[in-house]
Order: structure tokens, then sequence, then C-alpha cells
């Protein structure tokens, strides 16, 4: 019933904006994106705005929601073309399991969402993409990202009560706004062939936008857990000398070098929580404000004043933390700070690390390491995956 309800009132609001206003129609159902030619409308951008919104608020919604419906077309054309397509029952399933997760059932979801304006279409399509991707991912990648038993024992040794691994690392960031991302591409792959770690130093010295520069890249001696959770098997799978694959991130490409490798006698603690602060706006003023505070307490008083700040300070699990943002903490001790330019013209965005929350870790199984290792791997592999896809594809802007 609220399906049929929820169509009907699709259907009368185009009957009346194609007859009523032709000029409204023409604007809300034209083209704003196309990837290899499949459209998307501004009525669906308006849509996945709204909905994530209600999500998952933050200062860049109309920016995450743009590259969702980028990401979720070449998903689903990439699903297509290896025959994947779920099933009406399937969908279903994953629908009422949304609501589940957000503590509804699915029919008092979707009249919450049609309350703020947003259609079940809408809620639809961000499922299906979701899930028809996983489907994607799993039968492309299962078999490589099953973990080494070495894998499993360094993982076992830096969580259990036995000891821990700590790593000492040097990294790169490179810049790689949108107009940058090919050149910015083509300097990493080359990175990725170093062997010498004076020379990755010296190329972090001319080359990186991260405060490590200074120092050639080399952060301090990291806790492996410690490090963000898509990571962690990435840099348990190196040996000394050798360099991560190229990450991408918002506006950045990271690559990792590891230096050493240490084992402690005694039990690591487990970091259970990141408080970090997040400031936007016009980059003269971020940066201004970023000269200006020692702490995050110093940041309330400082963006008072200026409506064209956004600040927000929040402390989250490290797991539940963004890839991109959790790259960006891993290098900052309490209170430093790393500044980014946005794809806005002149505007920035500040990182900064309030504290790290630690708590012991718990023993965990084999089976449990291996588990948390085979879903890094992949995620990792899915990443990659899908950088490769937007590469390759033709995104056009309206």
């Amino acid at each position: 019933m609220v399906k049929l309800n929820l169509q009907k009132c699709i259907a009368v609001f185009v009957l009346v904006y194609s007859v009523g206003s032709p000029a409204m129609s023409q604007s809300l159902f034209d083209s704003v994106i196309s990837v290899d030619r499949a459209a998307i409308t501004k009525y669906e951008l308006d849509q996945r705005i709204r909905f994530f919104e209600l999500l998952k608020p933050s200062n860049n919604v109309e920016d995450e929601a743009r590259n969702s419906l980028i990401e979720d077309r070449l998903k689903i054309a990439a699903a297509r073309r290896a025959d994947i397509q779920l099933t009406p029952e399937a969908l279903m399933a994953a629908m009422s399991d949304f609501a589940k997760n957000s503590n509804n059932n699915l029919n008092q979801l979707l009249d919450d969402l049609a309350q703020d304006g947003v259609d079940e279409q809408t809620f639809r399509d961000y499922v299906e993409a979701g899930i028809t991707w996983r489907q994607l991912v799993r039968g492309r990648f299962a078999s490589r990202a099953n973990p080494t038993e070495a894998e499993i024992d360094r993982a076992l040794a830096s969580a259990g009560a036995q000891g821990g691994i700590q790593v000492l690392l040097t990294e790169i960031v490179l810049p790689a706004p949108p107009d940058q991302m090919a050149a910015a591409r083509k300097i990493a792959n080359r990175l990725t062939r170093i062997e010498s770690t004076n020379i990755f130093s010296e190329q972090a010295q001319l080359l990186s936008v991260a405060q490590s520069r200074a120092n050639g890249g080399k952060l301090e001696w990291t806790n492996l857990n410690d490090l963000p959770a898509g990571l962690r098997p990435i840099i348990s799978g190196l040996r000394p000398g050798q360099i991560t694959k190229p990450l991408e991130i918002t506006n950045a490409i990271v690559l990792f070098q590891l230096l050493d490798i240490a084992e402690t006698a005694f039990q690591l603690p487990k970091i259970s929580a990141i408080e970090y602060a997040q400031l936007a706006g016009p980059e003269s003023a971020v940066v201004s404000v970023s000269t200006r505070a020692d702490t995050c307490d110093d940041l309330y008083g400082l963006v008072k004043t200026d409506a064209a700040l956004t600040l927000t300070i929040q402390s989250h699990p490290q797991d539940q933390i963004t890839q991109a943002i959790a790259l960006r903490l891993n290098g900052l001790d309490k209170n430093e700070q790393s500044i980014r330019p946005t794809t806005e013209p002149n505007q920035a965005d500040m990182i900064m690390l309030c504290a790290r929350i630690y708590s012991i870790v718990e023993d965990v199984s084999r089976s449990q390491v291996a588990g948390n290792l085979r879903s890094a791997h992949l995620t990792s592999l899915a990443d990659g995956y899908l950088a490769e896809l937007r590469s390759n594809s033709d995104i056009t802007y309206h």
C-alpha cells in the first residue's frame, strides 16, 4: 500500500509539473551528470542529497551524494556485465534488513522517508546498488581475499595477550584534485617502483603535502592495531622496503613504505575510539583558525563569529571512520592538524586529532582474525576495482 501511494504521488508530481510548468519539469529531470552515457538527473541528485541528509549528515552532503550516484552507476553497470542481478525477494530482504538496522520495520521507514520528501525508489536504488556490488565483489575477489597463515599469525600477535607488532612507515600524500588526478596517478605509479628507502624519503620531501614531509615522510613507530582497518592487512603483507599500491582518497593519493617492523613482549593497547575535529570553509579562514588553535577546545571560540566556517567535533570507533579521514588521522599526534583543499574553489577542510582513546585488547580466535582479514582484503580490492572503473569511465558534468 505504501509503495502504491508513493508511486501515485510521484506520478501526480510529474504530471503537474509537466503540464503546469514546462520549464521546471525540464530542469528537474534534465541530466546533470552522464556516466558512460547513463544519465543522472537533477531530480535523482536532489533526492540523494535529501536522503543523505537524513542518513548521514555531513558538511559535504552534496559532493557525497554526487559521488555516490556516479559510483552506483559504475557498480550497476559492472554487475550487469557480470550477469549479476538481484531478485525482487533478495532486494526486499535487503531493504528490510536496512530498516531493522535503523530500528524500524520497512513500512515505517518508508513512511518516515516519504514524510521527509524521499521517495521509495531513491531508497530502493541505494540499497540495490550496495547489495549488487557486494555480490560482484565476493564473486570476483573471494579467492584472492583469503588471508595467508602468516598474515593470521601476525594479526594474532598484534592483538593477543602474547605481545604486539609495531611498524615504522614513510608516507607520501600526493595532491590529486579531479583536474590533476591523471597526472597524480602517473607520479604515484612511478613512486611504487622505488626500491630505496632514502629515495622514497627524498620524494616525500619534494612531493608530499602531509606535515611529515618536513621529516622526509617518516612517521613515528605505530602499533599495527592503530592503523585504519583497510590499511592493516596491506601493511602486514609488506616486507621492509616495499611500498603499498596507491590508495586514492578524496583529492589525494597516499603511498606508504615499510621501513621496519618490531614485535613487543607485552600486550599493546587497542584504540576503542578516536575523537577529532573537522573544520570546513574558505581556505583563508580555515588556515587563519588553524594557526591560532593549539587544542581542539580552542576551535569553538575561534569559529563562533564566522558563519562561513563549519565545525564538528566527533568521536567514533576507528573502523567506523571513513578511509579518507582515517588515513589523515593516522599521521597525526594529539592536537596536530591536516589541511586539504576541497573540490570547491578556494575552500578547504582541516582535520585535527583531539584524542585517541585506548582499551585493552581481548583475546580473539583464529577464525575471527581470519574473517576480519578477509573482510579487509575484500574492502581493499573493491576500492581498487571501483577506482579502476572510475578512471576508465567517461564522466561528464552538465
